[in-house]
């Protein structure tokens, strides 16, 4: 953790949150990779690696232009930020190096969302970690990728208690899809949830 530090926007709670679902995926036998959506200087992806057995991949989408254009549905602060949190991917290949992350075990794909997100890849996930931010950008990850989620696989969305647009994007989501996911925090801001639980344990 004090080595991915300096390439994160998350606090220790939220990485440690993320540790601990890694762990609990992997002990539990849940199948399918990893997903980082939003991975900034990749702080994140390079813990989440750290907890990767040979038998998963983990997956990394960003710009890498900084944050995109948001909507008034993301709020009044958040039209201000278009650009903001900028990093390259060899941020994210530096911190990799920096944990001992072997090159084969993770893919970079680099570019806006709806140019990167493919039908193909990956087949199945075992946890989806949604750090993007915007309505669009939440609603566009969910969309694509959560019927590809394992049943006991888990989606974080990590602003849902700091920007509307987030938290909208995921009622949006539910109802559409005719769901109502058991939703846990983490702190003010993470939230995720286990998919196909109905009562915690």
């Amino acid at each position: 953790m004090q080595t991915v530090m300096s390439h994160t926007l998350l606090d220790v709670d939220r990485l440690r949150a993320l540790i601990r679902f890694a762990k609990r995926l992997n002990a539990d036998g849940i199948p399918g990779d990893f997903m980082e959506c939003g991975a900034y200087k990749g702080g994140t992806a390079a813990l989440l690696s750290k907890f990767l057995p040979a038998h998963r991949h983990l997956w990394i989408y960003d710009s890498f232009q900084g944050l995109p254009e948001a909507t008034e549905i993301d709020g009044e602060n958040a039209c201000q930020l278009a650009g903001e949190c900028a990093a390259s991917a060899d941020d994210v290949r530096a911190i990799m190096r920096a944990v001992s992350a072997e090159p084969a075990c993770f893919t970079i794909r680099e570019g806006w969302f709806k140019d990167t997100y493919s039908n193909e890849e990956p087949e199945q996930i075992a946890l989806l970690h949604c750090d993007a931010d915007w309505y669009d950008s939440v609603l566009l990850t969910l969309k694509t990728f959560y019927d590809r989620v394992a049943d006991g696989g888990c989606v974080i969305l990590d602003d849902f208690g700091y920007w509307e647009g987030c938290r909208e994007a995921f009622y949006d989501f539910c109802a559409a899809q005719g769901i109502k996911p058991l939703l846990r925090t983490v702190g003010d801001t993470q939230a995720y949830w286990i998919k196909g639980q109905t009562c915690a344990r």
